[in-house]
């Protein structure tokens, strides 16, 4: 079990649970006034499912809050930190966020969303140059990384963060009865680097490496998260990772693979598994799928219609555990986590294309 200094007091429950209702009710209040901002959009021309209440939405968000205090509390997991504190920072994000939402109206109702398909990106792959969410230069530059995750926080009103710590449960029950500092741990898509953050800050031991096709949101993470000889950024496709066969101890996805190409997701898998110890383990965190909430189908309708995400309908309509399985990734464990999905495989020791 990796060591965690003390146990959870009073005060630690205290102060976290102050945190976390803190940053929900922010990013709450980031939800209604953006709202206001946006012109309706018209009535989908297609069949909408049935949606959650309120009071479900925050049931399930309070559950996922109290799992993490559950596994703090246990000694599993240290009191996450606060990642990028600087309070004027995070004010001046917000005052971009909502800048570039009057831009992010006019291309929902044009449709537009393929503003990034420029000679300057033209190395990137083309389903990568896009509006995703209909956002100002996609993933692509300074600025949208400089939104991304007030926008994000936005949209899971102030849970986003806890969702992807979820991923740190199953890295701490691999790490039981091993040495840390000889385990080696990759973030693919890691966007602006949150996970890596609190994974360097609940295992120092680990190697950790952070992978993204943007060269902007990855400098992003060095300015906001940093970056030592034990965490590293590098540029790269997840379709391509630029590593040595079984190679990584802990492969790690979050909200990745709804943003890819069926034949694109696959390749990711083929090199998750390629570069993964035998017996390695993956920890993908993405979107729940329908049939995991079928009574919230209206949710999964309507979200690609409001925003860009051209894929989002074929992950939640797939089968993950079919797809990892056939490149040798065997599934161990599954949570659902308020609107994320966990899943947990592990590298079999023989592929079968061996």
């Amino acid at each position: 079990m990796p060591h965690i200094d003390g146990m959870a007091t009073m005060l630690d429950r205290i102060a976290y649970a102050a945190s976390q209702t803190a940053r929900v009710g922010w990013f709450m209040a980031h939800y209604s006034a953006g709202l206001r901002q946006l012109k309706p959009l018209p009535k989908p021309q297609f069949p909408v499912g049935p949606f959650p209440n309120r009071q479900e939405l925050l049931r399930d968000m309070r559950a996922l809050f109290e799992r993490e205090w559950s596994d703090i509390a246990a000694g599993l997991l240290p009191v996450p930190r606060t990642l990028d504190p600087d309070p004027v920072a995070w004010l001046r994000r917000s005052i971009l966020y909502f800048r570039d939402l009057p831009r992010v109206d006019e291309r929902r109702h044009a449709r537009v969303n393929d503003e990034p398909d420029v000679a300057a990106y033209a190395h990137l792959p083309r389903y990568y140059r896009q509006n995703f969410h209909y956002q100002t230069g996609g993933w692509l530059t300074e600025e949208s990384a400089e939104v991304y995750d007030v926008q994000v926080e936005t949209l899971f009103t102030g849970a986003a963060d806890a969702m992807r710590r979820r991923a740190l449960k199953p890295i701490a029950e691999f790490l039981q009865g091993r040495n840390q500092r000889s385990m080696r741990l990759l973030d693919i898509g890691t966007g602006t680097g949150r996970l890596p953050g609190f994974v360097q800050h609940a295992f120092p031991g680990l190697r950790i490496a952070g992978l993204d096709l943007s060269r902007p949101y990855l400098e992003h993470a060095r300015r906001t998260i940093g970056a030592s000889s034990r965490l590293k950024w590098i540029e790269g496709a997840a379709e391509a990772l630029p590593f040595a066969d079984a190679s990584i101890d802990i492969a790690t996805s979050v909200f990745l693979f709804h943003e890819l190409p069926r034949k694109v997701r696959a390749q990711v898998v083929a090199e998750i598994a390629r570069v993964l110890k035998p017996g390695g383990r993956a920890i993908i965190i993405d979107s729940v799928l329908e049939r995991d909430r079928p009574e919230w189908k209206g949710l999964f309708d309507l979200f690609p219609y409001y925003f860009h995400e051209p894929y989002f309908t074929d992950w939640v309509t797939s089968d993950p555990e079919a797809l990892f399985a056939g490149y040798g990734l065997v599934p161990c464990a599954t949570e659902i986590a308020f609107l994320s999905r966990v899943m947990v495989f592990e590298r079999a020791y023989y592929h079968p294309e061996n």
